[in-house]
C-alpha cells in the first residue's frame, strides 16, 4: 500500500482562503480517486494519507481572514464558507487513513484541518500553538467544528471552556488535553535529520512527516475494508449532521461574520497584525 503527502505551500502562513481550500479538496479527491480506481496490480492503491506543510514552523494559519472575512462580498463570503465545509467533509470522509503532521502554529481552521484526521502528529516546540480561537474575534466555531473539539477532547466541560475562552494550547498541553496524539521531540527531530544526511529519507520531507510515515504503516497493516467501516461507524453522524444543515450552517456563519461587532473585531485584530509588521 502506498502513503500520499499532501503539502500545503500558500505562503506566508498557508492561509485558507476559497482557493486553497478548493485546492486542498481537489488534491484529497485525486488520490482517493486513484485508491477507488486503481485496477493496475503494478500500481497498489493508497492506503493512507498524510497531510503537511512546507513552512517550517506553520501548518496553516487557519481561514484567510483579510481576503475572505473583512467586509466581504456576500456572494463570495458564502462560496468560501462552502468550500470550507466541504474541505472538512473531504478529509472527515475519506475511508483511508489521514495523519496529520503538524510542523507548527495550527490555531483556528488549521487545527480543524488536523482534527479532521484520523491521527495528529506534531513537533514539540513550545513556542507552537493548536486550537480554537475563534471567541477571541467574536466569533463561534459553527456546530460541526465545536462537536470535532468535543469528540476529540472527551470532555464536553474542558471543550466548551476552552471554546469560551479562544485557548491556544502549546504541544504539550495539547497532547495532555487530545487535540494532539503524539509528539516528536527535538531529539527525535536530530536523529531523523541525521538519517536524512544520510541518505534514508527524501530530504524534501520534514521530520514529523518522516514520524508520519512510520505511523502510517503502522496503520496500513490493518486491512483497510476494516479501517473505512470502522470509520464510517465512528464519523458518519458529524458527517450526516453537517451535510444535511450547510445551508443553515452557511446562513448562520455569514450572518455573524457581516455583524457590525465582528467587523469591528476583525479590524482591530488586522490593524493590530499591521502595528506588529512594522515593529
Amino acid at each position: 500500500s502506498r502513503i500520499a503527502i499532501i503539502r500545503m505551500n500558500n505562503k506566508p502562513v498557508n492561509a485558507l482562503s476559497m482557493e486553497m481550500c478548493k485546492e486542498l479538496s481537489n488534491a484529497i479527491k485525486t488520490v482517493n480517486e486513484q485508491q477507488s480506481t486503481s485496477d493496475d496490480a503494478a500500481v497498489a492503491p493508497f492506503s493512507s494519507i498524510v497531510i503537511s506543510s512546507s513552512i517550517p514552523t506553520i501548518f496553516s494559519a487557519g481561514i484567510d481572514i483579510k481576503k475572505e472575512l473583512y467586509q466581504p462580498n456576500p456572494k463570495r463570503l458564502s462560496e468560501f464558507w462552502f468550500s470550507f465545509q466541504q474541505l472538512f467533509l473531504d478529509i472527515y470522509g475519506l475511508p483511508v487513513t489521514t495523519i496529520s503532521a503538524v510542523n507548527g502554529h495550527a490555531p483556528a481552521g488549521g487545527c480543524m484541518l488536523s482534527l479532521a484526521c484520523d491521527y495528529r502528529i506534531m513537533r514539540n516546540n513550545p513556542r507552537s500553538r493548536i486550537g480554537y480561537n475563534e471567541s477571541k474575534l467574536g466569533m463561534t466555531a459553527p456546530s460541526w467544528m465545536s462537536q470535532q473539539y468535543i469528540d476529540a477532547i472527551g470532555s464536553h466541560h474542558k471543550a466548551e471552556l476552552a471554546l469560551l475562552l479562544g485557548t491556544l494550547f502549546t504541544p504539550h498541553d495539547a497532547l495532555q488535553i487530545g487535540l494532539i496524539d503524539q509528539l516528536v521531540d527535538d531529539d527525535e527531530v536530530a536523529n531523523a535529520a541525521a538519517t536524512a544526511d544520510n541518505g534514508g529519507h527524501d530530504m524534501n520531507m520534514n521530520i514529523v512527516e518522516m514520524v508520519a510515515i512510520q505511523k502510517a504503516i503502522e496503520f496500513n497493516k490493518i486491512p483497510l475494508i476494516a479501517r473505512n467501516n470502522i470509520k464510517k461507524l465512528t464519523r458518519q453522524p458529524l458527517l450526516d449532521q453537517l451535510n444535511n444543515n450547510r445551508q443553515e450552517d452557511s446562513d448562520t456563519f455569514c450572518h455573524l461574520v457581516t455583524s457590525s461587532k465582528v467587523q469591528n473585531f476583525i479590524e482591530k485584530y488586522l490593524n493590530s497584525l499591521a502595528q506588529k509588521s512594522k515593529k
